[in-house]
């Protein structure tokens, strides 16, 4: 992309939506009846394209009008009667904040307790579910803005208002093609290519401590001779470097156990996945090479890759020139005139939630340890 290009770009998502002077106000008696908010909990509305957006009074006001923001412009540019559809549906989306839990939110208060709850809070933060006969969507505040501790590499709201496009957006023919591409994408074996690699987020010292150790620690299965070996290899990265199995680290240290060879993308999850991760490729808001990413994070990159899904997505989405430009980068103007990202919060998960994510990773890339044991010749437990 040519310099002109990416400055064209960026004047084009800072250019106001139609109706972008929006006022957020609590939500009306009509609204709460209508669409079953509780008004003890619910402090905050705004209401765009027809879709209705409420949150606590614990979440700022620009998530709010940013969120209205990318309805707009995501809405005002795909195919009219799929948006009719979508409109014809009164869903409700409501925004959970940086410091609140998903059961915190009265749609989804749960009975769930001990570490099932601690999962379930970490792992629902942004989704589109059912509720009483109506669609509803929930996304956080931290992913919105892009707060530290968020989501920074792509925009989980373009990847949920996806699912929210196919839920009430498609008829019985774009299911259909929907259906057919993906099997087609599942026939070539593409989104097959992302990269198997773990994080490693136990260290919580401020002070060096072993790398094996702590290795060795997390994973009681796997022989501390065979991490050794991992580590002086160069299986496993610490800031993106090999090293050895002397290393040192602290909690700020970005550690990662690289496995190696092929693995399965989020696109090739389902055919819901499937089309969401199309959605954010054609607004040039997807990340890369990582547990759940190929490279293909681009329109022209999805164009090529996955001809049967880009030609669905500029079926319902059209070709229009808008594409996601981080509100970072925006900050300062338009809706966001008065907002430094410098001076927003941060998402800091409480440790029990660290420890139901820890814990679900460790289990989810159990079975890759196979991959190092037959590198270095250790037979498997």
């Amino acid at each position: 992309m040519t310099r002109r290009c990416a400055l064209f770009l960026l004047l084009l998502a800072c250019a106001p939506a139609p109706g972008a002077e929006r006022t957020i106000a609590p939500p009306t008696a009509a609204q709460a009846e209508e669409y079953k908010l509780d008004p003890a909990f619910f402090k905050k509305a705004l209401v765009v394209q027809d879709i209705l957006i409420a949150t606590s009074d614990r979440i700022s006001d620009f998530a709010l009008l940013e969120s209205a923001y990318l309805f707009d412009r995501v809405m005002d540019g795909i195919d009219p009667t799929v948006a009719s559809r979508i409109r014809d549906e009164k869903v409700l989306c409501i925004l959970v904040g940086h410091d609140e839990l998903t059961s915190d939110i009265p749609q989804f208060a749960t009975d769930r307790t001990g570490e099932e709850l601690d999962f379930y809070n970490w792992r629902q933060r942004g989704f589109l579910r059912t509720v009483d006969g109506r669609k509803v969507f929930l996304f956080a505040e931290e992913d919105v803005l892009e707060y530290e501790g968020g989501m920074q590499d792509e925009s989980i709201l373009i990847h949920e208002f996806g699912h929210v496009i196919h839920g009430a957006g498609f008829d019985e023919d774009q299911q259909e093609l929907l259906t057919r591409a993906y099997a087609r994408a599942k026939a070539r074996g593409i989104w097959n290519d992302g990269r198997a690699a773990q994080r490693f987020r136990r260290v919580e010292s401020e002070e060096p401590v072993s790398l094996l150790d702590a290795l060795a620690q997390s994973f009681p299965e796997q022989p501390r001779e065979f991490l050794a070996k991992c580590l002086d290899g160069g299986d496993i990265l610490v800031n993106g470097e090999a090293r050895d199995s002397k290393a040192k680290v602290t909690r700020d240290d970005k550690v990662l156990i690289v496995f190696g060879g092929p693995k399965g993308c989020y696109a090739g999850k389902n055919r819901s996945e499937y089309w969401a991760e199309g959605v954010q490729c054609w607004y040039d808001t997807n990340r890369t090479m990582d547990h759940d990413h190929n490279h293909i994070h681009t329109r022209e990159g999805l164009r090529n890759y996955d001809p049967g899904l880009a030609k669905l997505c500029e079926e319902v989405l059209r070709d229009g020139g808008w594409r996601f430009v981080s509100p970072r980068q925006r900050a300062g103007t338009g809706h966001l005139a008065g907002y430094d990202p410098a001076k927003a919060p941060a998402k800091v998960d409480p440790p029990h939630i660290k420890e139901a994510s820890n814990d679900y990773y460790d289990k989810y890339w159990s079975a890759y340890w196979k991959r190092l044991r037959e590198k270095h010749g250790v037979d498997s437990p």
